[in-house]
């Protein structure tokens, strides 16, 4: 378990590192998301989109930005009160730096549970209420747009060019 603990130490250390070089002063969340990509953090590579919210998140974590803190708990109850269900890759879209174990034991204090479904033809981690049927949470997922911007859609689906 230690060893994972610093192996993921080390590649967002190294990943901070490649950012900075390549982005200097201009650290927005847009150009990290473009560097990440470029560096081979791609769905090319068979990585899923949580693989790839996981790798960024310790990043921004790291660099200060777009974190919630001391309000994460309530920023989430807001979250879920606009989307009772809810794909991880839309929650990451939210809250792009919280460590995902902070954001997981909030959820699960709110009596929410993931779920590994296929929607879209993609597995997905959703996360809804321990209650709800699998068909009432596909269709509550279908019934709304996806939430995120196009610059976030354009970091999950990247393709690098040949």
């Amino acid at each position: 378990m230690q060893g994972k603990v610093f192996r993921e130490k080390d590649l967002t250390e190294a990943l901070i590192r490649v950012i900075k070089n390549k982005a200097g002063d201009d650290l927005c969340v847009e150009n990290i998301r473009h560097i990440l990509n470029q560096s081979g953090i791609t769905r090319e590579h068979n990585i899923s989109a949580y693989y790839m919210l996981e790798a960024l998140a310790p990043v921004l974590h790291a660099l200060g930005i777009r974190r919630t803190d001391n309000y994460l708990k309530q920023a989430l109850i807001y979250f879920i009160a606009d989307y009772p269900v809810f794909r991880w890759s839309e929650l990451r879209y939210r809250f792009p730096s919280d460590p995902e174990q902070e954001i997981e034991k909030v959820l699960y204090q709110l009596k929410y549970r993931p779920r590994e479904l296929v929607i879209d033809g993609e597995q997905e981690v959703v996360w809804c209420s321990r209650w709800l049927l699998t068909h009432t949470i596909k269709k509550r997922l279908a019934a709304r747009p996806r939430v995120g911007d196009p610059a976030f859609f354009e970091f999950l689906n990247y393709k690098p060019q040949r």
